[in-house]
């Protein structure tokens, strides 16, 4: 692992522990026995720092759900696999997750963030407005349509987590089936 990766890491970690106030650069540099220079070298501030790790989370996000999208040809089938990708990443990567949802969701994100993280979503906007185009699903701004599953994965994977529900293959089936019926036209 690199300095930079060891960095990033420490910082998921104690984010999802202690919240962003509660992470100062301080701890950063301590927990991830990483030189404070060295540190400064690849990240001017600490909201640079959480910027990045949110960018690096949010391009692995858009290519877990990209995953095999080109090798399906059926519109309904590559829904399934889209949500299948991402609830798969997210029940794997459970810090990840809970740093996303902090991060996505915090009045500490700027707007110019958000709006550079969207080229990582190109394949799954485009996948999208196609559906748009030929009627298959309704016509809503892709920032909805997107938020729309990820807010529906986001849900079973803190229910999974917090060992609320107990998964199994019919429940996630039934779930993007849910999902999917939200976003369809008929």
């Amino acid at each position: 692992m690199t300095k930079r990766e060891q960095v990033l890491q420490t910082t998921l970690e104690l984010i999802t522990e202690l919240g962003f106030h509660a992470t100062p650069m301080a701890l950063i540099i301590e927990k991830s026995g990483v030189a404070a220079g060295t540190i400064y070298y690849y990240f001017k501030s600490k909201e640079e720092l959480i910027d990045t790790l949110y960018a690096d989370i949010k391009k692995e996000i858009a290519c877990a759900m990209a995953d095999g999208l080109e090798n399906e040809s059926n519109y309904k089938l590559k829904f399934a696999l889209i949500w299948n990708n991402l609830f798969l990443y997210f029940n794997q990567y459970p810090k990840k997750f809970e740093f996303f949802q902090q991060y996505s969701n915090s009045p500490l994100i700027r707007k110019e963030i958000k709006e550079l993280n969207k080229i990582h979503y190109s394949k799954i906007y485009q996948y999208l407005e196609t559906g748009k185009s030929l009627g298959i699903i309704r016509d809503l701004p892709l920032v909805i349509l997107l938020n729309l599953i990820i807010s529906n994965i986001a849900v079973l994977v803190t229910l999974s987590l917090n060992q609320e529900v107990e998964l199994s293959e019919q429940i996630v089936t039934n779930t993007i089936n849910a999902c999917w019926d939200s976003i369809k036209t008929n």
